[in-house]
């Protein structure tokens, strides 16, 4: 069982997270509020992905946590949680260079914890002038998904088949839309978004893969 972090009363910010995937997603971030707000080390904790958007299920939750000098040593959060530490010197860095996972979170995340208005002012300072994601290296990935899927298949694993294929047409969804110039949504969201460049096949291909996935 995932060790859970002490909670405390100042809980309101988790309010912008409009699906938990589970008690225990919930339940650990609250403790990871709670130990940011003990912590004169961590400076944000953000949450991103469908999880803070207005989509009908989300499967996990993305965070992203800022610290400063030393990592923090948190507990291992459960599953659901993809939870990614960026050391605060390295943040703008990667910005510059177009991380995708840290430039999305700039654009849509949405702050369960800051210490003295940080994120907000790199929300501020970055947010009209991040580039693009890479079409290139979203190509990549999926080229890469691609493959591991044709492996799964072959091992007859076909949920970690189905789980690479959502994966391949997620990075391919992300290339089109990044060559047509329109920044990338939650993946719930990205089949609106295909349709809107006139992608309709690979949108409708995202769709009935999203919907076929397991429970």
């Amino acid at each position: 069982m995932t060790q859970q972090l002490a909670a405390t009363p100042a809980t309101g910010a988790l309010r912008v997270v409009r699906q938990w995937p589970s008690g225990d997603a919930r339940a650990w971030t609250i403790g990871a509020v709670a130990e940011a707000e003990r912590n004169g080390m961590i400076d944000a904790i953000v949450a991103s992905g469908s999880a803070v958007r207005d989509v009908e299920r989300s499967d996990d939750l993305d965070l992203v946590l800022v610290y400063r000098h030393r990592r923090p040593g948190l507990p291992r959060p459960p599953i659901e949680v993809d939870l990614r530490q960026y050391e605060r010197g390295e943040v703008a860095r990667k910005l510059e260079a177009g991380h995708d996972y840290l430039s999305w979170t700039v654009r849509h995340g949405r702050a369960l914890f800051e210490r003295g208005g940080w994120w907000s002012r790199l929300r501020e300072d970055w947010n009209d002038r991040l580039p693009p994601p890479s079409a290139a290296e979203a190509r990549e990935r999926a080229g890469k998904a691609e493959r591991r899927r044709g492996e799964m298949l072959a091992a007859g694993d076909r949920d970690a088949a189905a789980d690479l294929e959502i994966a391949m047409l997620t990075h391919l969804a992300r290339a089109a839309l990044g060559e047509a110039g329109v920044f990338p949504l939650s993946r719930p969201e990205l089949a609106d978004q295909l349709r809107g460049i006139g992608e309709r096949a690979l949108a409708e291909r995202l769709t009935e893969a999203l919907a076929d996935r397991p429970r």
